[in-house]
């Protein structure tokens, strides 16, 4: 039946791709050129969305190969803004495992910013995002408020939410990727630092900070999720150890789960 389903699914999006080809064609030709992992209407719908925000910096944390950079990217160079983009990508890890290690991910970054005619747009922050170093990547804004910030990392949006959503504008731009109800457990590896729990982490962060009054969605396609910094939204709400909690307990479930199937926990 599993396999069924997923066959079902990829003949599905094969049939979406087959149709933005000619209706979506140049983020459909940035995807291929790329090798994005969101479908192009998912592009399309950042660029449109930034395209209509103040001029004011943005922050994407969680560049990847930059399919989702070039098209934030895009929509600051068409509409002839100063601001900049800062793109979090710490180029070692996770998918990167396929291009090879980080000299390897951040030249293949780099060539992609060059390639699409955005390098000027964009200040890269090449290292992982931590609370400890998050006023370093801070330091790269230069306008007084943020117009978006963007997460398709790590899950750890609690991090991101804490450091960059009291410099966002009101009615700021937030888009998160991986925000699903779904998990597939896995011992911890370099291809898989969190062992299968990256969307059922964003999907419970950010539910606790729906909750809490700190996003209003507008828009979700596929797993990807819009919304906006909600007016008058008191941020005092939000609370870090509430969050690590969350962490926790997604741990204690996966961990329980392997221990169920006789799995090692980690495969490093």
């Amino acid at each position: 039946m599993l396999q069924i389903k997923s066959s079902l699914k990829q003949s599905v999006k094969s049939l979406v791709l087959s149709y933005e080809q000619f209706t979506n064609s140049r983020f459909y030709k940035l995807r291929e050129e790329t090798n994005g992992m969101l479908l192009p209407i998912v592009y399309r719908k950042m660029y449109d969305l930034c395209s209509q925000l103040p001029d004011l910096d943005i922050i994407e944390v969680g560049g990847a190969t930059g399919t989702g950079s070039v098209a934030l990217a895009w929509a600051l160079k068409d509409r002839q803004k100063q601001s900049k983009l800062i793109v979090v990508e710490k180029c070692e890890g996770g998918t990167r495992v396929d291009v090879g290690g980080y000299a390897e991910n951040l030249q293949l970054i780099n060539s992609h910013f060059s390639k699409f005619g955005v390098s000027e747009q964009i200040r890269l922050f090449p290292k992982e995002l931590t609370f400890d170093n998050g006023n370093e990547a801070i330091s790269l804004i230069q306008t007084p408020q943020l117009a978006a910030f963007v997460h398709d990392a790590d899950g750890r949006i609690d991090r991101d939410f804490f450091l960059f959503w009291p410099l966002l504008c009101e009615g700021g731009l937030i888009i998160i990727d991986d925000y699903a109800n779904e998990a597939n457990y896995q011992p911890i590896s370099e291809r898989h630092p969190l062992g299968g729990a990256k969307l059922i982490l964003t999907y419970r962060l950010l539910n606790q900070i729906i909750e809490w009054g700190l996003f209003k969605p507008t828009h979700k396609i596929g797993k990807t999720i819009f919304g906006i910094k909600p007016s008058n939204a008191d941020f005092s709400r939000f609370n870090l150890a509430t969050c690590a909690k969350i962490v926790d307990e997604i741990e204690a479930e996966r961990k329980a789960y392997l221990a169920s199937q006789k799995i090692p926990v980690s495969a490093i």
